[in-house]
């Protein structure tokens, strides 16, 4: 499929318009703008392209505004925990102990396990971002520090995210828990971009940062593309999605890349960031209407990003 910007930012601002007005009756294609809104950004990396070469032929969306990251923030203390170990100042093979005062609510499976146990880095950071527990997420924002999660930030020049500090710490307020981390469509697609590209970390560590985001058990990105996660775990498809999401109520994102047979240096790969916000649905639950809006739009995307006419935005 072949769209040009307009067509592309058209078809994204009629999904923008179906996710503001779940639930309340109105007529979509008439409704007047709401405060949802749909960040994104999607481009193909071909084999032996540098950063310099695709970025400018991104396609993007509200890429440079700001939405609440949720768990989506976790891909950059993975990134602060990587540095340290490039650094030499820990080891994954380091363990930490997850203590019942650690335990908190929300995604992952630390919150139920038995306390006082510990666990190597690299186990810490596979739970914090294939199934995003947010107790192992906070004992390494205890082990790294705020600030060099936050330096990192900066260092790199992600100038939309902000990393304000442990998770599910805030008493819930009229049902909702607060997230105060931001991110934008462009910070995250530039982090998969930099990181797919060997330009963040030493080789080795790339490799396990990868590995990491391929052992993803959650995600919007495929769900419009017939995307079995499972047929590509045991090696039976020609699509496998390495990714990142993060849901908070009327928030879903989700960020990545899409990785094609053969799997090896000589095959293409997409990089994709799909942001949302504002969606009246704030079901945890798998026909809420903000995951599927995001899995069409990142459909939409996926298709349009294999035209060669694209520039930037």
């Amino acid at each position: 499929m072949h769209a040009s910007h307009d067509d592309l930012d058209t078809r994204l601002a009629a999904l923008e318009r179906r996710l503001g007005a779940a639930g309340t009756g109105a007529d979509t294609s008439t409704s007047p703008a709401s405060s949802a809104r749909i960040g994104a950004v999607a481009l193909r990396i071909p084999a032996g392209a540098s950063f310099d070469d695709v970025w400018p032929r991104r396609l993007a969306y509200r890429e440079d505004e700001p939405f609440p990251s949720a768990s989506t923030i976790k891909v950059f203390i993975l990134q602060a925990l990587l540095e340290e170990v490039a650094a030499g100042r820990v080891r994954l093979e380091d363990e930490r102990r997850v203590h019942a005062s650690d335990m908190v609510t929300g995604s992952g499976v630390l919150k139920g396990l038995t306390p006082g146990r510990a666990y190597p880095l690299v186990d810490l950071a596979t739970l914090m971002i294939a199934i995003s527990d947010n107790t192992a997420t906070n004992v390494l924002i205890d082990l790294l520090g705020i600030e060099r999660v936050r330096a990192t930030i900066a260092r790199h020049g992600w100038s939309c995210t902000q990393a304000m500090g442990k998770l599910q710490l805030g008493a819930a307020q009229a049902g909702r828990k607060p997230s105060p981390s931001t991110t934008s469509a462009a910070d995250l697609a530039d982090y998969f971009t930099r990181l797919w590209l060997g330009d963040l970390l030493p080789p080795e560590l790339t490799d396990v940062a990868k590995s990491i985001y391929r052992k993803q058990q959650f995600g919007e990105l495929g769900r419009s593309l017939d995307y079995d996660g499972y047929s590509a775990e045991i090696g039976v498809s020609d699509l496998r999605i390495a990714s990142k999401s993060g849901s908070i109520r009327g928030v879903r994102n989700d960020a990545g890349v899409f990785e094609h047979a053969p799997f090896d240096a000589s095959a293409p790969v997409v990089v994709m960031a799909v942001m949302t916000r504002g969606c009246p649905d704030e079901r945890f639950h798998p026909d809420n209407l903000g995951a599927k809006v995001l899995g069409e739009a990142a459909a939409l995307l996926y298709h349009a990003s294999t035209d060669d006419a694209m520039t930037t935005r």
